[in-house]
């Protein structure tokens, strides 16, 4: 999977904390929102707690979405994708249109981690129509909209095509701007304009591109988030490769990886080791070059490993729904055979009834000849 693709989760991450924030005031899942990237596992934890205790539709779609969002940000997606697809099953039930948007989008990050982007931008075309029937005032409305662009931008990025990533990226700053300000609006801003600047370095525009990144880290520092601020970095130390300016590059990535140490996000890690083994080789620096290409290729044989289970478990998932769709179609087929044997005695009793009916007006008829025969005589 390209390296790129984790700015729709970061992206995710953020856009869904508020939300959650809204529908719940509890300290606990408070807590658990605030935390979701920088410690995963305890949000998790928080969750599965709060699972145990909530029966009602929205909150355990939440609940279950907060604790596919955390595994997304370990970048554990075989749990990440089990878990959303438990909130999927809440999706026909009683609940908020904004719940069910957020199920759709949480579904569509998924099938776009792992590739699936037909899949996902179908589920983007159900999420918007359900978006867009929102009323103009709802304060989810925009946001969603940003959302679902965002995400949009990032796959035709991810199928090389930049052009239309940028439109879309900007249809989704647009958005966001025209939104309620407030944190997370900055920290998704930072995301997108991070995206609209690599965007620009695949179409060789490098002064656009380092614009953008250069926004990008003003939005990051605004969000007073470390993670997104280390991406800015590794985008900016990227470009600074590309130009052969190795030293600032490498400056760069040295304050990106030192920001990033903490977080555990292994697919920024393995952006800025990657890039970090490139400066070193460019400049001769074996030593380096051979600590960080390591560390590298074993972040890319676990990344490796997660996608394969979660491939698995979704074939798995998929295997299953045929295996239903199967014996609803057999069932029918059942019922279909049952109700033709019905029709069938159904109208052999007929033809019979209307053959003994004929037979016994025959036999009064010929007992009447007959008599009329013999009266004549």
């Amino acid at each position: 999977m390209k390296h790129f693709t984790t700015l729709s989760v970061l992206f995710f991450l953020l856009w869904s904390a508020g939300f959650v924030a809204q529908q719940n005031n509890d300290s606990l899942m408070k807590r658990a929102r605030l935390i979701i990237y920088e410690n995963p596992d305890e949000a998790i934890s928080i969750a599965l707690k709060l699972l145990k205790q909530e029966n009602k539709t929205d909150e355990v779609a939440h609940l279950y979405m907060l604790v596919s969002n955390a595994y997304i940000a370990k970048r554990n997606n075989d749990s990440s994708l089990y878990y959303i697809l438990k909130a999927t099953d809440l999706i026909d039930k009683e609940a908020l249109p904004t719940t069910k948007i957020k199920i759709l989008n949480s579904v569509a990050v998924q099938y776009q981690q792992m590739e699936l982007y037909d899949k996902a931008l179908e589920t983007l075309d159900k999420s918007l129509i359900l978006t867009e029937k929102l009323d103009n005032g709802d304060k989810e409305r925009l946001p969603n909209i940003g959302f679902n662009y965002a995400v949009r931008g990032m796959i035709y990025r991810n199928q090389s095509n930049p052009d239309l990533a940028l439109e879309k990226f900007k249809m989704a700053a647009e958005s966001l701007k025209n939104s309620v300000p407030n944190k997370n609006t900055a920290a998704n801003l930072r995301i997108i304009n991070y995206n609209i600047g690599y965007c620009y370095m695949d179409l060789e525009q490098l002064k656009n591109a380092s614009q953008y990144f250069a926004l990008s880290e003003t939005y990051a520092k605004t969000a007073k988030a470390k993670s997104l601020e280390a991406y800015a970095l590794k985008g900016q130390g990227e470009s600074q490769f590309i130009t052969k300016n190795y030293s600032g590059s490498l400056e760069k990535l040295y304050r990106a990886e030192e920001l990033a140490l903490p977080i555990g996000d292994l697919i920024l890690n393995e952006g800025i080791y990657k890039l970090l083994a490139n400066n070193n080789l460019a400049l001769n620096n074996f030593e380096k070059f051979q600590v960080y290409n390591n560390r590298y290729l074993a972040i890319r044989k676990t990344l490796e490993q997660n996608e394969l289970k979660s491939l698995n478990r979704y074939l798995n998932t998929r295997d299953q729904e045929e295996k239903v769709q199967i014996a609803a179609v057999t069932e029918r087929f059942r019922i279909y055979n049952w109700l033709s044997g019905i029709a069938a005695l159904v109208f052999a009793a007929f033809l019979v009834k209307n053959y003994l009916t004929l037979l016994k007006r025959n036999r009064r008829q010929r007992k009447l000849l007959e008599t009329l025969t013999k009266a004549k005589k």
